[in-house]
């Protein structure tokens, strides 16, 4: 094989490589889905202050954990249920986001946070862990979640959410 040759067989094989390679990249590259695309133009309903801290004293390390602040936001289809009172029964449609940031200074300069979004697909008497899915990132896909299911099992009564209307009235 010739020199030329060779070379012109390592860059196809290079070229090839790397459009493979980007093509399973399309992750990063996905657009938020539709149902919260938009969520930095819905009710804030930490406007005053970010939710910190470990109030249920069930965070753990999971949403930035105990010095971690979170935004959370509301659609208009959960606004009136989250702010209300108990009983909580989100319709259909709901979509809850939190914004979360590692710490007072990330979310103080408005640095890029980590998302995490919880939807309710289905309408019910009954309160069920069934009714909701989970996205772990802002372009991540809603779906049922054993790990997001399972924490938000200890708030069952209140329709799976923490962050509700009395729960922010006992919030400094």
């Amino acid at each position: 094989m010739k020199k030329s040759d060779y070379y012109k067989l390592v860059a196809a094989g290079a070229t090839t490589a790397l459009l493979v390679g980007c093509s399973s990249l399309s992750a990063p590259f996905k657009e938020a889905d539709a149902r919260w695309a938009d969520f930095k133009s819905w009710t804030k309903v930490t406007e005053l202050e970010p939710s910190t801290g470990n109030p249920t004293g069930f965070l753990g390390g999971v949403h930035m954990g105990d010095e971690g602040y979170r935004d959370v936001y509301v659609n208009d289809i959960a606004k009136d249920t989250l702010l209300g009172s108990a009983p909580y029964n989100y319709p259909a449609g709901s979509v809850i986001v939190k914004e979360q940031f590692a710490s007072k200074a990330d979310w103080e300069a408005g640095r890029k946070g980590a998302h995490t979004i919880s939807v309710k697909v289905a309408d019910g008497d009954q309160l069920s862990k069934e009714n909701w899915n989970w996205a772990d990132s802002y372009k991540g896909t809603a779906g049922e979640s054993a790990f997001c299911s399972g924490c938000h099992s200890i708030a069952a009564a209140n329709d799976y959410v923490f962050t509700n209307g009395d729960f922010l009235k006992t919030q400094p």
